[in-house]
């Protein structure tokens, strides 16, 4: 039980319903079947590639792919070998090709939320009624924010894309309210409406890339999942109604989470959801103990909302 639901938790319980799904089973072991079909140098090359692939979502199987693929042009041995090695795979080429259709599918339908209910006649995905209910309620969560109504309010000024914004849209990184993306606003906002402007829309790309990858981190296993009780340290501070928080966790466990998405919980009780922006691993000098400082940002606990001008 959480303590409030807002759009990113609703997307989490939905990645939950898929994980176990016939097909998001299947997708999830042909994914773990691939480590004993490859040797260690080319599962842990691919592996690393992955995490690389950021607010890639299911694309990221064929991407971090791609990414091999352009390195072993300049480089040979170790790399080159490894990636005949991944070429060679056939259940790479099918985690590819599937991961591929459900991140449509999934995209697809995200993107159709903003005109309509979402369709219950996609391939496969929302067969049954536990996977279409649980996107239905990512959908009224998203509408909840009121987010379509400001797309709409502002839609001329989005539509006519202007110099400025059109810029910072090409321009800007993937991971939302970056300090790059907060100095791209103030450089080129011109009037007060512009930097409005840029930040929902920083908001909005950051909110759907953010939904579709809690999604597939769920899915996967890879968020980060942090009892009160691991916690060393925590600090929590808010700027521009943003909350950004630091933590420090001792032990190795966490490590092995290649998520970008951390999901504090306290009494077996799912507080909340953040991004991570950084983390550092250090030894501790008293045995072979380890510190892992996380640093990120923190999604409204409840976005009723959400794009409603105070």
């Amino acid at each position: 039980m959480v303590i409030d639901i807002n759009t990113l938790l609703a997307a989490y319980h939905f990645g939950n319903k898929i994980s176990k799904s016939s097909f998001g089973r299947t997708l999830l072991l042909r994914y773990n079947d691939i480590k004993s079909k490859l040797s260690p140098e080319a599962w842990s090359l691919y592996q690393d590639a992955i995490k690389t692939c950021s607010f890639q979502h299911y694309y990221s199987f064929g991407i971090a792919y791609k990414k091999i693929e352009a390195t072993c042009s300049k480089k040979e041995g170790y790399f080159q070998k490894s990636f005949t090695e991944l070429q060679d795979c056939s259940e790479v080429h099918l985690l590819i090709e599937e991961g591929d259709q459900l991140g449509r599918e999934l995209e697809n339908s995200l993107l159709q939320m903003f005109a309509r209910l979402p369709s219950k006649n996609i391939s496969g995905t929302f067969n049954s009624f536990d996977l279409y209910r649980a996107w239905m309620n990512v959908f009224y969560q998203l509408q909840s924010t009121k987010l379509i109504s400001y797309l709409h309010q502002h839609k001329a000024n989005i539509e006519n894309k202007q110099g400025n914004v059109q810029e910072f849209m090409q321009s800007k990184e993937v991971y939302p309210f970056s300090k790059n993306n907060r100095i791209l606003i103030r450089k080129l906002a011109v009037k007060g409406t512009d930097k409005d402007i840029m930040y929902s829309l920083e908001f909005f790309d950051g909110l759907r890339n953010s939904v579709l990858q809690v999604i597939f981190e769920t899915h996967f296993n890879r968020l980060i999942k942090l009892n009160k009780n691991e916690i060393v340290d925590y600090k929590e501070k808010e700027r521009n109604k943003v909350r950004a928080f630091s933590t420090k966790v001792f032990g190795t466990e966490v490590f092995r989470y290649q998520g970008i998405f951390i999901l504090p919980f306290e009494n077996n009780t799912l507080q909340e959801i953040g991004l991570i922006k950084r983390r550092v691993g250090r030894n501790l000098e008293m045995g072979d103990k380890s510190i892992l400082t996380i640093e990120g940002l923190l999604y409204p606990k409840t976005d009723y909302n959400l794009f409603v001008p105070n």
